[in-house]
């Protein structure tokens, strides 16, 4: 039998300025959630649409952004219709 070795999961970090304000969502289990679209910056490429989606006590400092802030948030990468940062906690 094979074992595999547990790999940690990749995290991303990025800085961009909200381009959307953030909008509470209620999920199907209850769970409070927060979506909010930022302008993401890079090095590499043009700056990007990039959607910020975070949970529970993650999504209050989430709330608290206004547009036109600039943030630096860290979580995982996902594609659901565009690319989207899943798990964000915002880094002062």
């Amino acid at each position: 039998m094979r074992t595999y070795r547990k790999t940690k999961p990749v995290t991303a970090t990025v800085t961009g300025i909200v381009t959307k304000s953030s909008q509470r969502v209620k999920t199907a289990t209850g769970k409070v959630m927060t979506t909010m679209t930022i302008q993401a910056e890079s090095e590499r490429r043009s700056p990007y649409p990039l959607t910020l989606v975070a949970y529970d006590d993650d999504a209050l400092p989430l709330m608290t952004c206004q547009k036109g802030n600039r943030i630096t948030a860290t979580g995982w990468p996902h594609w659901y219709n565009g690319y989207q940062l899943t798990g964000v906690t915002i880094n002062a």
